[in-house]
């Protein structure tokens, strides 16, 4: 490969091709040789009279220079062109190219453009005929590719199919790879080395950059700072609901984000919104909601963001079912000598707790209840709330052991069992380890916890399957049964320490933790050990699904200081009956910058040649010059027809005034219509949407993401073919130009001044369609019925007529697919159309569609076509959504066509009617 400044030739030996141009001169000018003479006798009576027609000896010189200008095209196209600003020199013209690419969660948000880069420098070792070597920092190691030189174009198949993963980077094996793959001759000792990093400062970096610079000179890029990585770390648990943090690089711009949190269903509970100062790197906000409300989150996300760190999972111990702890009789006031105090000490970091009577308690909807010996009750209202599904959890005592009763999962003996007495030679005894079919497996037993007293159950009682603790010689510590849709647990000591040492273990509260899981599950799932093994999988980028690569069961004991690797993915993981997730961030994380001074790292701002392949556009030039030279052979020859004077003049006259008019009028600078803004020019000239500006900035840009998304829909499902939707203002752009426009309305938004009025309502009754969408459906009933303010503020501006809701033979539901239902990212509120749209300039068809299904986040996608937001239905609501969006963009283009009684056998015999 030849390199001319900006300029370069694959192939350059093709060039020498160019040294044949002045023997082709030669041969073009050569004249055939000289007919021989002879006479012909008819023919002396004219060797006298002047012959005055001229024949040329060689072509004429331009034609011949024409000629020569093709051939050079032709050679010069074979020699592979290409055009591009030149990049930076690598150690060697000729080294190989390592291409070093992090992979891990925090590449997620830039990944588009991170392969983007990735193909180019692949692209550009393949025009300079190098080999080149892939390394992705944070594949797993079972799946990883043997590090060695291979062709481009091999890399490139592999980078298609590679994706982020849920984890770091592990820099410590890549290293290892790379040392390795040296020391069996797999790499050579110099290599051109790139590396596409995420950005984040990880373990092991410097170390990773060393061994990197020593195959030569490493060049590395960053994401620019708009496209740094987000994470959500642990919340805490509020009296009003959760206190969310979020964590990103500081970067000296400011960042809106918003955070949804979903049940396990996938659909919205709630959204709060925030902002990133600038240089600011962290910042909180508050997600205020009922027990009930909070208790569905399963998972909080950042929009937008489609990472693993974007996405917090909340398990078994993030859920607060209400636990009701009866009030025992005669308390003396004695905090220390309450077996209640014990309980709620162990209970407070993972319930709400209500204290009461036994009546209020199940009015106040308790999912457990809690009874000591001392708050025993024998009510029906007992028996009721266990048959429906609630947990009752009991302590025994001097009144349990004197009487029993039918609240009880075993049949008990009378009389209490007592250790170390006077004439007891059995000592006190301690807890055995927990077997695999009890809830409590898993949990590490304490040593120092002994047993002085318990009540004994009567042999035979204690299925296998009820007792979930035993002492060491075996007998039952805490029994339990199933009874109707609820649950009977007995603990065999009190509750305080007067029988035991157990409520003061460390060992009690993580009992009592997993007790109240039972108030969130309908039954109990046997352990296959004490390890929390992976269940559901949170893959690169942040969506659930079942675990494709092997993970390490993590043991319960530690648990607690784990972080998501390769081998311990993050996720749900499930030990029992009882669910825990692993996520990306802990409270733990802090995410920094990469460091600036890395050893023997250059840094760049990614920019690579942009080369432009100049073969197609040299061969095209000399297809063309060829067919001009068949033309002018033909017209030196004579047998080209030959136009009438008059139609020769005209055409030269239009050939003229098209080469005046390209000179004169320049499209890029022809000045807009007065008054309008340069886009509607371009609106005008072209098939778009748009969307109304509302000044915030996280809804606009899902508007402008929407509307990508429904032309790409309806470019793949029907002839239209939109152009990238625009940004208006009504105070100032003009209407008339776009068929449908998407009115996002804040509850916020104000009413229209007296112009945007009037523009808005000429938009309408000139045949436009305004979608007004307020995406609150998954939080409109906290208004009460109350109507949208925003969505008041704006109607009463305009002149909008009666509206009622959309019929079921309303032509929007079978514009281009048959629906029943109007679903967005939410679904299930009313959609109001005109009640009467049959005005002169309508046409029959209504100039309004109102709802608040969040049409634009279930339409959004990003570069590469993938959805941007999450929809409460999965992705057949998605799809409906989509259906929805082309709806209603061929109603806005076809008005009531479809209502024309010509489709009606059509559209029955699709209904089946």
């Amino acid at each position: 490969m030849i390199t001319l400044g900006p300029l370069s030739f694959a192939a350059p030996l093709a060039l020498l091709g160019l040294l044949t141009l002045p023997v082709l001169w030669l041969l073009l000018r050569a004249t055939p040789p000289a007919p021989k003479q002879a006479l012909f006798p008819p023919l002396r009576l004219l060797l006298n009279v002047k012959d005055d027609a001229e024949t040329p000896h060689s072509a004429p010189w331009w034609l011949i220079l024409f000629r020569l200008l093709m051939a050079a095209l032709i050679i010069i196209a074979l020699a592979r062109p290409s055009w591009g600003p030149q990049a930076e020199p690598g150690p060697a013209d000729d080294a190989p190219l390592l291409l070093v690419i992090d992979n891990g969660w925090s590449a997620a948000e830039n990944w588009s453009e991170t392969r983007r880069l990735a193909g180019q420098w692949l692209d550009q070792a393949r025009r300079d005929g190098r080999l080149a070597a892939l390394i992705l920092t944070a594949d797993h190691p079972d799946r990883q590719a043997p590090l060695r030189l291979d062709q481009p174009v091999n890399l490139d198949r592999r980078l298609q199919l590679a994706r982020p993963q849920a984890w770091p980077a592990a820099y410590d094996l890549a290293e290892t790879r790379i040392r390795e793959a040296r020391a069996q001759a797999f790499l050579p000792a110099r290599m051109d080395v790139i590396w596409l990093s995420d950005g984040l400062d990880q373990t092991g970096q410097d170390a990773f950059a060393r061994e990197l610079s020593d195959l030569g000179p490493v060049r590395l890029w960053q994401p620019e700072d708009g496209r740094v990585p987000l994470a959500i770390l642990p919340p805490e648990a509020t009296p009003q609901g959760l206190d969310v943090r979020l964590q990103r690089i500081a970067r000296p711009l400011p960042r809106d984000v918003s955070v949804t949190a979903l049940g396990a269903d996938g659909q919205a509970i709630a959204r709060a919104d925030t902002r990133f100062a600038a240089d600011s790197g962290e910042v909180h906000l508050s997600i205020d909601l009922p027990l009930d409300l909070r208790n569905r989150i399963t998972r909080l996300q950042i929009d937008g963001s489609n990472s693993a760190g974007a996405v917090h999972l909340l398990g078994d111990q993030w859920q607060r079912p209400r636990t009701g702890l009866i009030e025992p009789e005669g308390e003396d006031g004695q905090p220390l000598l309450s077996e209640l105090h014990y309980i709620e000490s162990a209970l407070a970091p993972h319930t709400e707790l209500v204290t009461g009577d036994l009546a209020s308690l199940i009015d106040n909807d308790a999912a457990i209840l809690v009874m000591v010996d001392s708050a025993r009750s024998d009510d029906d209202a007992l028996s009721e709330f266990v048959e429906d599904g609630g947990v009752l959890l009991r302590f025994a005592g001097p009144r349990l052991a004197a009487r029993s009763d039918d609240l009880l999962p075993v049949v008990l003996r009378e009389g209490g069992r007592l250790f170390g007495g006077a004439l007891n030679w059995d000592t006190p005894q301690r807890m055995a380890p927990f077997d695999n079919r009890s809830p409590f497996a898993g949990l590490p037993v304490d040593v120092s916890a002994t047993i002085d007293r318990q009540v004994l159950a009567e042999p035979g009682t204690a299925a296998p399957d009820r007792i979930w603790a035993r002492l060491e010689d075996g007998t039952p510590l805490v029994t339990a049964e199933r009874r109707g849709n609820g649950w009977i647990i007995l603990f065999h000591v009190t509750a305080s320490p007067d029988w035991s040492d157990l409520p003061l273990s460390g060992l009690f509260p993580r009992m009592l933790q997993r007790i109240t899981g039972l108030a969130r599950t309908s039954d109990i799932t046997p352990a296959t050990s004490g390890a929390w093994v992976l269940d559901q999988i949170l893959d690169g980028n942040g969506q659930l699904s079942r675990p494709g690569v092997s993970a390490l069961p993590i043991p319960d004991e530690q648990w607690s200081a784990r972080d998501a690797t390769a081998l311990t993915p993050p996720g749900l993981y499930r030990l029992g009956a009882s669910l825990n997730t692993l996520n990306i961030a802990t409270a733990r994380t802090q995410l920094t910058a990469m460091s600036a001074d890395l050893p023997g790292v250059r840094y760049m701002n990614g920019m690579i040649r942009q080369q432009i392949d100049l073969l197609p556009a040299l061969l095209i030039g000399a297809f063309i010059a060829l067919m001009a030279d068949i033309l002018l052979a033909l017209a030196l020859a004579g047998r080209m027809p030959r136009l009438p004077r008059r139609a020769g003049n005209g055409l030269t006259a239009l050939l003229l005034a098209m080469g005046l008019s390209g000179l004169v009028i320049d499209p890029a600078s022809a000045q807009p219509i007065e008054g309008s803004r340069p886009q509607s020019v371009e609106a005008a000239l072209s098939l778009r949407f748009a969307y109304v500006e509302t000044g915030d900035v996280s809804v606009d840009q899902r508007s402008r993401e929407g509307l990508t998304g429904l032309g790409f829909d309806v470019r793949s499902r029907s002839a239209m073919e939109p152009a990238p939707p625009h940004a208006v203002d009504p105070a100032v752009d003009e209407l008339i130009f776009y068929p449908m426009i998407y009115w996002p309305v804040l509850e916020t938004a104000q009413a229209l001044d007296t112009q945007s009025a009037e523009r808005v309502s000429a938009y309408l009754q000139s045949g436009g369609l305004i979608i007004f969408d307020t995406q609150d459906a998954d939080r409109a009933f906290t208004r009460a019925g109350a109507p949208h303010p925003g969505l008041v503020s704006v109607l009463e501006s305009i002149d909008v007529p009666t509206l009622s809701r959309i019929p079921n033979d309303h032509v929007l539901t079978k514009a281009f697919y048959l629906l029943q239902e109007f679903p967005g990212r939410y679904s299930g509120s009313p959609i109001w159309v005109e009640a009467n749209p049959d005005g002169a300039s309508r046409d029959g068809t209504s100039g309004v569609v109102i709802g608040a299904h969040d049409w634009a986040a279930a339409w959004a996608v990003g570069p590469n076509g993938e959805p941007l937001y999450p929809v409460d239905g999965g992705d057949r609501q998605r799809e409906m959504a989509r259906r929805v969006g082309v709806n209603m963009a061929m109603y806005a283009l076809t008005g009531n066509y479809k209502a024309d009684q010509v489709h009606v056998p059509a559209l029955l015999e699709r209904l089946g009617q």
